[in-house]
Parts: C-alpha cells; sequence; structure tokens
C-alpha cells in the first residue's frame, strides 16, 4: 500500500544499468537458442548421413527420392498450367478471329447493301434525266413542227395570193372549177395538201377558201354570161325580123 502510494522514479543511471541487464540477458538467451538450433541441425545432419550410407553389409539407401518426386511433380503443374494458358490463349485468339469475321460480313453485307441503293438511286436518276430529255425533246419538237406549220401555211397563203393575182390578169376563170387547180405545179399541190392535214379541227383550209372564192367568182361570170346571152338574143330576133 505503501508502495502503491508512494511510487518510486528511477534515474537515468538507473534506467541504464537496467536496460544493460536486460539486453545482455536476452542476447545470451538468444546465444543459446541459436547453439541449440545448430545443434539439432547438426544431429539431424548426422543420422541422416548415417542413416544414407548404412553399415558395411546395408545398401545405401536414395535418400532424395521424395525430393526429385517432388520436383517431378512441380514441374508437372508448372507444364499444366502453362498447357492451360495457352489454351486459353489460343481460345481467346479463335474468338477474336470468329468476331472479325463476323464483323467483316456484316460490314461487306452492308456494303452490298449500300452499293445495290446507290446503284437503284442512279438509275432512277438516269431514267428521269432520260424522261426529262424526251419530254424536252417531244417539246421541242411540237414547238418547231408548230412553227413550221405556221411558216408552211404564210408562205403557201403567200404563193396562191400570187398565183389568184396571176390567173386574174391572165384571163377570166370558167366554169369548170378544175381548170385553176389543173395550172398549179405539182409541190404547190404538195404543200396545200400538207397545210390541209395539219389544219383539221382548227380553222377552214386555205383550199376551201380559195374554191369558195372561185365558186362565188364563177357564179357572178355565169351570171354575167346568162345576162349577155339573154340580152343579145333580143338583138338577134330583132335582125331577123
Amino acid at each position: 500500500m505503501k508502495m502503491a502510494e508512494h511510487p518510486r522514479f528511477h534515474s537515468d543511471e538507473s534506467k541504464a544499468r537496467i536496460g544493460f541487464t536486460l539486453r545482455h540477458v536476452w542476447r545470451k538467451r538468444l546465444r543459446w537458442k541459436q547453439w541449440g538450433e545448430n545443434f539439432i541441425l547438426s544431429w539431424s545432419k548426422s543420422i541422416a548421413k548415417a542413416a544414407k550410407d548404412g553399415w558395411t553389409d546395408q545398401q545405401e539407401l536414395n535418400w532424395d527420392s521424395y525430393e526429385k518426386l517432388e520436383q517431378e511433380m512441380t514441374g508437372q503443374q508448372l507444364q499444366l498450367a502453362e498447357d492451360k494458358a495457352k489454351a486459353k490463349e489460343m481460345a481467346k485468339k479463335i474468338r477474336e478471329k470468329a468476331a472479325l469475321k463476323r464483323a467483316e460480313k456484316v460490314a461487306m453485307a452492308k456494303a452490298q447493301k449500300m452499293a445495290r441503293l446507290s446503284q437503284k438511286r442512279k438509275e432512277r436518276e438516269e431514267k428521269a434525266k432520260a424522261r426529262r430529255e424526251i419530254k424536252r425533246k417531244t417539246g421541242r419538237k411540237s414547238k418547231k413542227d408548230g412553227e413550221l406549220s405556221i411558216s408552211q401555211g404564210l408562205k403557201l397563203k403567200r404563193r396562191l395570193t400570187k398565183i389568184h393575182k396571176r390567173k386574174s390578169v391572165n384571163g377570166p376563170v370558167t366554169i369548170r372549177g378544175n381548170l385553176v387547180n389543173s395550172h398549179i405545179p405539182a409541190w404547190e399541190k404538195l404543200d396545200i395538201d400538207l397545210l390541209n392535214k395539219e389544219k383539221v379541227q382548227r380553222e377552214v383550209s386555205l383550199a376551201d377558201q380559195i374554191r369558195a372564192a372561185k365558186n362565188k367568182r364563177m357564179q357572178s361570170t355565169a351570171k354575167e354570161v346568162l345576162v349577155a346571152s339573154s340580152s343579145a338574143h333580143p338583138f338577134s330576133m330583132r335582125c331577123r325580123d
């Protein structure tokens, strides 16, 4: 109780002396332990050597056979692990190769699909272009034909006007309607036929107009002839009387 109530503190010198003593004790104990381990190791080696060599009439034992067996087993395990790693790597390469092949197949199918779509688009564009070209040429031809028809009609009208004037100057028109047409050249008759074909359902042909004018003129001429003949008849009767 007194010691607990009044603890004593060691001085530095006492602490140093106690520490040195403890280190010395532990050093001796460690030395004795090492000596004991060395003795046991030396003793075990001597026993093993004696057991291996045996006496003079005993066969020497294969003392390291277990170690060789252990080495062989370790080598087999290492070889098995290496073979397993190689198989795993090979399977990985096969999977990668298969995946690459599938990706190439998908890419090729996609490229073929895109090529087909592009070809179809090109064909549609070419067909549309051909239709536009045909439509443009047809429109141009129709316009050109129309202009040609108008030009031919005007040209024919001028020719017919000249013919009409020429016939009026050369002499009176006979009663027979075909007499005028007999004086028209063949190429002018061909122009008349062509104009009549193109002006159907559009307006009265120029030939019809000319024919109507000729009929009117022939009617008026016939009337004049009848009048002249009627006036000449009483004059002849008077002469007879």
